[in-house]
């Protein structure tokens, strides 16, 4: 359960780093926001796939 609770707040966490390099575009580049997407895609899914066996 514990794990779940900390997959839930690292895509709280990852969701939050995006919106704050999105409003920081001049000074950051497309290619860092499209490692941290696709970052929280992969969480994402890992905790999908958690859900599912629990």
């Amino acid at each position: 359960m514990s794990n779940n609770n900390q997959l839930r707040s690292r895509i709280k966490n990852l969701k939050s780093e995006l919106l704050t390099l999105a409003t920081q575009t001049k000074e950051i580049t497309s290619n860092r926001m499209v490692n941290k997407s696709q970052e929280l895609d992969e969480v994402i899914v890992s905790f999908m796939k958690k859900e599912l066996i629990n």
